[in-house]
């Protein structure tokens, strides 16, 4: 039986321990935190291709994991469903559409010009996975403990503290990387977001220029986002959740009714490439970067990286 160690628990490192599963495997994860203590637990999370588009690679990765999230979708207990997303561009702004390249087969719908607020000069309907990470991530979680694999509370800042105890080391540190692979190319981009109370019956809003997204959850609606290139400090201010909301409220005036209830920020680590590759002679396989877009490309970069584990160890099966 092959040894793997993950550095990280956040939704790159459950995702491919998830796939590693059932491979006969022991797999043992190493993270600082983990949920609902990470990162990951503060995504908005719907599947959407979000500051990865210049990366061709993640095309693929993007649909792999559409019709993971899709699959999953049919089992109630994940928290994940197909939700309807409606695109905007806005009359003042040209947008590149790029982002249609990412989606699969028979998922967006241009939008007719009557079925448009007359504040936007395009829109489309898109039908995404939208992840509830306070419902995913537990589940995963229990899934992954219930075929033994290991979770260990414990910072790896050394690949010498593991790479000799197992067959393969996955890292999945996120902005941990920068320490870990002295990688300068790596970027920490705080996002934050306002919380109101749910409500139903409301669909995925986004308008990727001002940026604008309202995403509704069973425990609220997340209302977002920033984009601050180079803050680490994981914190919101009050100035920038008030704009978040106001915002949202001019094109949805009915959410003011809905109660306000919070705030959060995350801090996502970012690189111009996503890094999904063994180390040059090592047993290491790195897998981080992903910015804004980590559940959009989960389990399209984690079925890489078992493909990546096979050339270094030899399956029992």
């Amino acid at each position: 039986m092959s040894k793997i160690a993950i550095i990280g628990a956040g939704i790159s490192g459950l995702s491919v321990a998830y796939l590693l599963m059932n491979k006969k495997h022991q797999t043992e994860i190493f993270a600082k935190a983990f949920s609902p203590n990470i990162t990951s637990d503060k995504a908005a999370a719907f599947w959407f291709p979000y500051h990865i588009r210049n990366d061709k690679r993640g095309m693929e990765w993007c649909r792999k994991s559409y019709e993971y999230y899709k699959r999953l979708s049919f089992v109630s207990e994940t928290g994940v469903s197909m939700q309807k997303l409606t695109k905007v561009v806005r009359k003042d702004v040209e947008e590149e559409k790029l982002w249609i390249d990412f989606m699969p087969q028979n998922s967006v719908r241009k939008l007719k010009s009557d079925e448009l607020n007359e504040k936007y000069k395009e829109g489309y309907e898109v039908i995404v996975p939208l992840i509830e990470t306070q419902i995913f991530l537990p589940w995963l979680q229990m899934q992954l403990k219930k075929h033994g694999v290991q979770f260990h509370e414990k910072e790896i800042h050394n690949f010498d503290a593991v790479k000799n105890d197992y067959d393969a080391v996955v890292n999945c540190s996120g902005l941990g990387s920068r320490e870990l692979c002295n990688d300068k190319e790596l970027m920490a981009v705080r996002g934050q977001v306002g919380l109101l109370s749910p409500k139903k019956e409301l669909n995925i809003f986004l308008d990727t220029e001002k940026p604008l997204y309202v995403v509704p959850r069973k425990d609220a609606i997340i209302i977002g986002g920033t984009y601050e290139d180079g803050i680490e400090i994981e914190t919101t201010e009050s100035s920038i959740i008030k704009k978040l909301l106001n915002n949202a409220y001019y094109v949805f005036p009915d959410l003011r009714k809905q109660q306000f209830i919070g705030s959060w920020s995350g801090i996502r680590p970012y690189r111009l490439n996503v890094r999904v590759e063994i180390e040059h002679n090592t047993n290491i396989i790195h897998n981080y970067g992903h910015g804004g877009s980590g559940f959009t490309l989960a389990f399209g970069c984690a079925e890489e990286v078992v493909r990546l584990i096979k050339e270094i160890v030899v399956y029992k099966l």
